[in-house]
C-alpha cells in the first residue's frame, strides 16, 4: 500500500515539473515575442523620423537560406536537351567548356556558366504548351507571355531555388506565330553544395538596419518601403565556379535595392 501511494506521489510531482517547465516555456516564448515587436515597432519609428513609411509586414521573422556553389551537371544539360531536341540529340565537345547537340528538331549549345542557346526546327507543338512545361520540369516560375495577334513574342520565366527566385536566372523563348523558335537562358544544376563556412546571414531587420544607413549616407530620396523579399543572385568567380549568393529585396516607391546578407552591401537593382 505504501509503495504504491509513493507511486502516485512521484508521478504527481512529474507532473507538476512538467507544467512549470512548460509554463516557464511559455513566458520566454512570450518575452521574445514581445521584444521582436518591440524591435519591429522602434525600426518602424526610426524610419517615419526620417519620412519614410516602413510597412510593419517587412520585417519578418524569415530566415535567409544559406549560400550554395554550383558545380556542371551533364545529367541535367541532357533532360533540357532531350526535352527540347529528342532523346537522340547528338554532343560534341567544342573545348572551352562549350557542347554542342544536334537533332532533326534543332541545335544548342551550353556553356560552363549555365548559359544556353537552343535554336529549333518548326514543331506542331504548342508553343505555350511547351513553355509551360519546360518551366514546370527544370524549376522556373511560370513563364510570362507577350504575344501579338498572330501568336509572335516572347515568353521569360526565372528559375527557381527551394522556392526562392533567383535574380539573374532567367530562360527565355521566342514564338513565332505559335512556333517555338528558339530558347535561351541560364540552367542551373539540380543541386548544389552548402557553402559550410558562411559567415552569419543579416536578418531582416539588420537588413533594413543597412539599407537606411546606405540611405541616409548617400541621399537618396525614398518616402515609402513597401516590400521585402528573400531572393538569390548567381555570381561567377570564373568561368566554371558558380555560387548562389542570398540576399533581400527591398521594394521602395522610387527603386529596388539588394542587401547582400553576407557582406550587407546594399545597391540598386
Amino acid at each position: 500500500m505504501e509503495r504504491h501511494r509513493l507511486k502516485n506521489i512521484i508521478i504527481l510531482i512529474l507532473a507538476l515539473l512538467n507544467a512549470l517547465l512548460l509554463a516557464s516555456l511559455a513566458m520566454r516564448g512570450s518575452d521574445a515575442l514581445t521584444a521582436r515587436h518591440a524591435a519591429r515597432d522602434q525600426l518602424v519609428q526610426l524610419f517615419a523620423s526620417d519620412g519614410i513609411a516602413l510597412d510593419p509586414d517587412c520585417v519578418t521573422d524569415q530566415p535567409p537560406l544559406p549560400p550554395y556553389t554550383l558545380a556542371r551537371e551533364d545529367a541535367s544539360e541532357r533532360k533540357v536537351v532531350s526535352f527540347l531536341l529528342g532523346e537522340r540529340a547528338e554532343r560534341s565537345d567544342l573545348g572551352g567548356g562549350i557542347a554542342s547537340y544536334t537533332s532533326s528538331a534543332g541545335a544548342a549549345l551550353f556553356r560552363d556558366s549555365g548559359n544556353f542557346d537552343f535554336a529549333l526546327s518548326a514543331s506542331e507543338r504548342d508553343a505555350s504548351e511547351v513553355c509551360r512545361d519546360f518551366c514546370k520540369r527544370f524549376q522556373y516560375a511560370a513563364p510570362v507571355f507577350d504575344l501579338d495577334d498572330s501568336g509572335s513574342g516572347s515568353a521569360e520565366a526565372r528559375r527557381l531555388w527551394n522556392g526562392v527566385v533567383v535574380t539573374n536566372c532567367d530562360v527565355m523563348f521566342t514564338i513565332e506565330e505559335g512556333c517555338l523558335t528558339a530558347v535561351s537562358g541560364v540552367l542551373l544544376p539540380e543541386s548544389g553544395t552548402e557553402v559550410a563556412d558562411a559567415p552569419p546571414l543579416l536578418s531582416a531587420f539588420a537588413a533594413l538596419t543597412e539599407f537606411q544607413k546606405m540611405r541616409q549616407s548617400s541621399g537618396i530620396v525614398v518616402s515609402v518601403v513597401s516590400g521585402l523579399a528573400f531572393r538569390y543572385e548567381l555570381q561567377s568567380t570564373s568561368a566554371s565556379a558558380l555560387t548562389l549568393t542570398p540576399f533581400w529585396c527591398v521594394t521602395t516607391d522610387t527603386a529596388i535595392f539588394y542587401v547582400n546578407c553576407i557582406t550587407g552591401e546594399v545597391r540598386r537593382a
